[in-house]
């Protein structure tokens, strides 16, 4: 491609949601929150509700634009300690309340499926319970009935880190999440780079849905093309024009896949996990494989 033809791609697929798209993606925010409330259910109960991921984050790609919601659990907590800390007794005071993560999944399904139609409502997800699109109306939405999750810095248990934890439908231990330091932190890498991190998230995705779609590549979860170009330093990713910057991405990220093969380094945009660890759905050779493609590429 020559540099003309790389500029004209890289500004269409930069572009975020279309402001139609984010009318619908508020919708469907909107109708989850409604169906929570709705009703006497969750009376009494403490929770938030509030959104996580691309859309939340801003990194949606157009005609990609699915919402996440997490409806969490305030009355309870679990938590851990820090590498390295332990800590001191007595523990926490045990959780007195009625609700388990199995009784909390259950009464948000209902709660959906009374304000969606069970038709709408698909249970099969070991983690979301996932609300049909509606063509014109709605784009699906994710929703994940979390529990609140501390990671206590410190034995005194003065010091925390604020996370969300969910339990998977098939049993398998808690899944920890860190949606609040997501967000933060790719707000603040966003600034410091004059937008071009989540520009550049929205090409290396939009890249991506090509490459799998032409079966160039196996499909990768959208996040970690978000966790792949959070790994880039700053004056990287601001570096020259938008093509050059680009380049200038791919080349740092293939360097950095190649240094992760034999001493981790890549973490996920929260700082509070490795990306590449045995429980991940993607690998060092997916992301180099990526890496590779998306040079290459020369969509038709």
């Amino acid at each position: 491609m020559s540099a003309a033809d790389r500029a004209k791609l890289l500004s269409r697929w930069i572009q975020p949601s279309s402001d139609k798209e984010k009318e619908q993606q508020e919708r469907a925010e909107g109708m989850v929150r409604n169906a929570i409330t709705t009703g006497d259910t969750f009376d009494g109960t403490n929770f938030v509700i509030y959104t996580k991921g691309s859309y939340a984050n801003n990194t949606n790609v157009r005609r990609d634009s699915d919402v996440d919601v997490v409806v969490e659990l305030q009355d309870c907590c679990y938590y851990d300690y820090k590498s390295g800390v332990r800590g001191i007794e007595p523990p926490p005071r045990p959780y007195q309340g009625s609700w388990t993560p199995d009784s909390w999944r259950k009464a948000v399904v209902d709660a959906l499926e009374a304000f969606f139609g069970a038709g709408s409502v698909d249970t099969s997800g070991r983690v979301a319970i996932n609300i049909g699109a509606v063509e014109g109306s709605r784009p699906s939405a994710d929703v994940v009935p979390s529990i609140a999750y501390r990671r206590y810095a410190n034995p005194e248990r003065t010091k925390w880190h604020e996370g969300t934890c969910v339990f998977p439908a098939d049993g398998d231990s808690k899944i920890v999440n860190w949606p609040k330091q997501q967000l933060e932190n790719g707000r603040a890498l966003n600034v410091e780079t004059n937008h071009r991190y989540k520009r550049y998230v929205r090409v290396l995705k939009n890249a991506e849905n090509y490459l799998a779609a032409e079966e160039i590549i196996d499909d990768l979860p959208s996040y970690f093309m978000e966790c792949l170009i959070f790994n880039v330093p700053a004056a990287t990713l601001a570096t020259g024009d938008l093509d050059q910057g680009f380049r200038a991405t791919l080349v740092r990220l293939w360097d950095l896949l190649k240094a992760e093969e034999s001493q981790r380094q890549m973490v996920e945009p929260n700082r509070m996990k490795w990306l590449f660890t045995n429980d991940k759905k993607w690998s060092i050779q997916d992301g180099k494989n990526l890496v590779l493609a998306t040079w290459k590429v020369k969509p038709r």
